[in-house]
C-alpha cells in the first residue's frame, strides 16, 4: 500500500499534458539549396530589397564574439536583401529567412568586388531561423559582387559562399527604382 502512494506522484505527473497539436522537431532537418529563378529569388519564399539612403553600416560584436549589423546615420547608401521562408502554420519557431547586407557610396556608378575586396563593402550574411549553431551572421568573402547604377535604377549582381553554414541564397540579381 505505501508503495501505490508512492507511485501516485509520478502517474500524476507523468500525465501532464505539455504539448498539443503537431510537433516538428529542425535539428535533423537540412536545408537544400533551391535553384534561383529569373528574379533571384528561390521559389520556395519571398524576397525583398530595401534601399537605405544616407545610411552607413556598421558591423557590430556583441560579447559572445557574434556579429550584427547596425545602421548609422551617413553619407552612404546600405542595401538590405532579405529571403524569407514562413513556417508550417502552427509553428512558433518554424520561419526561415537570410537576408543580405552591404554598403556603397550614394553616387556611384560602376562597382566590381571580388573576394577580398569584398569587405570593402561590407558585405554581411545573416541566418536567421531556430537551426542550432547556424544562426547569426557572417563576413562574406568568397564571391562577387557587381554594381551599376542610372538615375533611376541601382541594378546588383552577387554569386558568394559563406562557407560557414549552410545557406538557400547563393545568386542574386535584382534591379531596384532608386
Amino acid at each position: 500500500m505505501k508503495a501505490l502512494y508512492f507511485l501516485i506522484p509520478l502517474f500524476m505527473v507523468n500525465a501532464c499534458k505539455t504539448q498539443t497539436g503537431t510537433v516538428i522537431s529542425s535539428e535533423n532537418t537540412n536545408m537544400e539549396q533551391v535553384e534561383n529563378t529569373s528574379s533571384g529569388c528561390p521559389e520556395a519564399g519571398n524576397c525583398s530589397v530595401v534601399l537605405h539612403k544616407n545610411k552607413s553600416l556598421v558591423v557590430k560584436e556583441d560579447g559572445t564574439g557574434a556579429l550584427y549589423p547596425e545602421m548609422t546615420a551617413g553619407d552612404n547608401m546600405v542595401v538590405e536583401y532579405t529571403y524569407l521562408k514562413e513556417g508550417p502554420e502552427g509553428t512558433a519557431d518554424g520561419n526561415y529567412s537570410e537576408t543580405i547586407h552591404f554598403e556603397i557610396p550614394n553616387n556611384v556608378k560602376k562597382i566590381s568586388k571580388v573576394n577580398a575586396s569584398l569587405s570593402d563593402v561590407k558585405l554581411l550574411y545573416g541566418k536567421h531561423c531556430f537551426c542550432k549553431g547556424e544562426a547569426g551572421y557572417y563576413p562574406i568573402t568568397n564571391g562577387e559582387l557587381s554594381i551599376s547604377t542610372n538615375n533611376e535604377t541601382l541594378t546588383f549582381n552577387l554569386n558568394f559562399e559563406v562557407g560557414k553554414t549552410s545557406q538557400v541564397v547563393s545568386n542574386i540579381s535584382e534591379t531596384v527604382k532608386l
